[in-house]
């Protein structure tokens, strides 16, 4: 009877798929929103010409500035994920081979080199075993931080919908106040007869675009705390080299 050995599988997995649901309108918004955002800028100088000392929105993209530093990649987590579960039926698969190869070669080989042989590659076994449980620690560590990256991503799309809406409505009235050759000089009377009061809506728009901003970019130290505790389940993976150079 020949020895009948079973091939390891460890094809990369496919990317993770979402598991919530996400605004459908944040990718509109987020390919508008840099045009909205220069807009809204011109209009901010305009009201600090005449007092408002507002902060001009910062450059880039909100998702090259909020989204992608905040939230990671969920889709490639959970591939991760996928790739420990992969990994950990591999090595079980190498551990049975190896047990197979003990029980075929022991009665062919007997004497002292027989079980010498029975008796390391059986340790081996062990050690792959030991090695597939421990990789598999990993992987709802990944699922965890995936779902959780998911999940801050919704709340930041979410986000990022309001700024655009009130950055939209911002550049609006700020356009239909100093539009025309007219407008910068009927907006600059208006600020000198009424004061403050004649710009209220558009300064409580920008501070609120700038609320947003802040609250997001806030957002990153509660993450950089919760990502220093996931490494730390993770530190168990240090452990892999030691037993890799066991089994090798």
């Amino acid at each position: 009877m020949g020895l009948e050995l079973r091939e390891p599988d460890l094809a990369p997995p496919p990317e993770g798929e979402d598991e919530l649901r996400h605004d459908v309108t944040f990718e509109a918004w987020d390919a508008k929103v840099c045009g909205l955002r220069d807009l809204a800028n011109r209009g901010i100088d305009v009201l600090n010409r005449v007092g408002a000392g507002l902060d001009r929105l910062p450059e880039g993209s909100l998702r090259e500035l909020l989204v992608e530093p905040l939230t990671g990649d969920a889709g490639a987590i959970r591939q991760n994920a996928q790739a420990c579960h992969g990994v950990r039926e591999a090595l079980t698969v190498i551990a049975g081979n190896q047990l197979r190869l003990i029980t075929w070669v022991e009665p062919r080989w007997g004497g002292r080199a027989g079980a010498a042989y029975a008796l390391d590659l059986g340790g081996r076994a062990l050690a792959t075993r030991g090695l597939a449980e421990l990789i598999d620690v990993a992987a709802p560590v990944f699922d965890d931080i995936a779902l959780f990256c998911e999940r801050l991503t919704v709340e930041v799309e979410g986000l990022v919908v309001e700024c655009g809406e009130v950055l939209g409505r911002l550049v609006r009235r700020i356009l239909s106040r100093v539009s025309g050759p007219l407008g910068w000089g009927c907006f600059a009377i208006e600020v000198a007869t009424q004061g403050m009061d004649a710009i209220t809506d558009l300064i409580d728009d920008a501070r609120r675009v700038l609320e947003i901003i802040e609250t997001l970019l806030a957002l990153q130290d509660s993450v950089l705390e919760w990502a220093r505790e996931k490494r730390d389940r993770l530190e168990t993976l240090l452990d892999l080299p030691e037993l890799l150079r066991v089994i090798a």
